[in-house]
C-alpha cells in the first residue's frame, strides 16, 4: 500500500527528460523540511490517501504515456511499495525517481538498474544540508544530481561539490530557485559558464513553473 498525495499527467519540468509528457505519482511524507520545497503539502502528508500498488499502476498507465516520475515527499520512505510498483512498470515505462539525497538508493538501484534517479544535493539555503556522499558510488550514467541554488553561498557550495560528482562521470543540473526571478537566473547561468569543461553540468529552469502547470 502506498501513501499518495496525487497522481497526474503533466510535462516533465526538470532533469534529462525535461519536456516529455509524463505521468506523475507524488507520494506523501518526507523526512526533511527544506526551505525551497515546492510540495509542502505532500511533504507533510496533507490530503494523503492510501492506494494499492495495483491501483497506482492502473492509474499511471491509463494515460499511455511512456514516461513515469515517482516523486514526493520522499519516495524512498516507501521503498518496499515503490519496488512492487517498479516490478509492474518496468520495462513498460521509462521511470525517474526523484529523491532528496538523504537516504540510500543502493537496494533499489541494484534491483532496478534501468531506473533513473534524480538526486538532490541540498544547498545551505535549504536548511537541510543532508546529502549522503556515499550515494555517488551507487549512481550510474542514467542518473543525475540536482543543485537548487538561492544565493551566492549556494553557488560556492556547488563549486566545492562538483569535483566529487564529476569524478564519477555523473551529470549535474544547477537550478536557480524559481521565485528569485530573472536576474538570479542570469547570475546562475553566468556562474555555470565559468565551471570547468570537464564537469558534466547543465543550467536548468523549472519548465513546469514557466508554463504554470503542476
Amino acid at each position: 500500500m502506498l501513501s499518495v498525495h496525487s497522481i497526474f499527467s503533466s510535462i516533465q519540468g526538470e532533469g534529462r527528460f525535461a519536456g516529455y509528457p509524463t505521468a506523475f505519482l507524488r507520494l506523501a511524507g518526507c523526512n526533511l523540511s527544506c526551505a525551497w520545497c515546492d510540495a509542502h503539502e505532500a511533504a507533510r502528508s496533507v490530503g494523503a490517501f492510501p492506494l494499492s500498488v495495483a491501483e497506482a499502476f492502473a492509474r499511471l498507465t491509463a494515460s499511455g504515456l511512456r514516461d513515469t516520475c515517482i516523486t514526493g515527499g520522499e519516495p524512498l520512505l516507501q521503498g518496499t511499495a515503490v519496488a512492487e510498483l517498479l516490478d509492474r512498470l518496468l520495462p513498460l515505462r521509462r521511470v525517474v525517481i526523484e529523491t532528496n539525497g538523504s537516504l540510500p538508493i543502493v537496494s533499489l538501484k541494484r534491483r532496478f538498474p534501468s531506473v533513473s534517479f534524480s538526486v538532490d544535493w541540498k544547498m545551505p539555503s535549504a536548511g537541510e544540508p543532508s546529502f549522503q556522499e556515499e550515494i555517488l558510488a551507487d549512481l550510474g550514467p542514467e542518473d543525475w544530481i540536482k543543485f537548487v541554488v538561492a544565493d551566492r553561498r549556494d553557488l560556492d557550495h556547488v563549486a566545492t561539490a562538483l569535483p566529487a560528482v564529476a569524478s564519477k562521470g555523473i551529470e549535474s543540473f544547477v537550478s536557480p530557485v524559481f521565485e528569485r526571478g530573472s536576474a538570479w537566473f542570469a547570475e546562475v547561468g553566468a556562474f555555470v559558464t565559468t565551471l570547468p569543461a570537464r564537469h558534466p553540468v547543465r543550467f536548468q529552469l523549472q519548465l513546469h513553473k514557466m508554463l504554470g502547470i503542476p
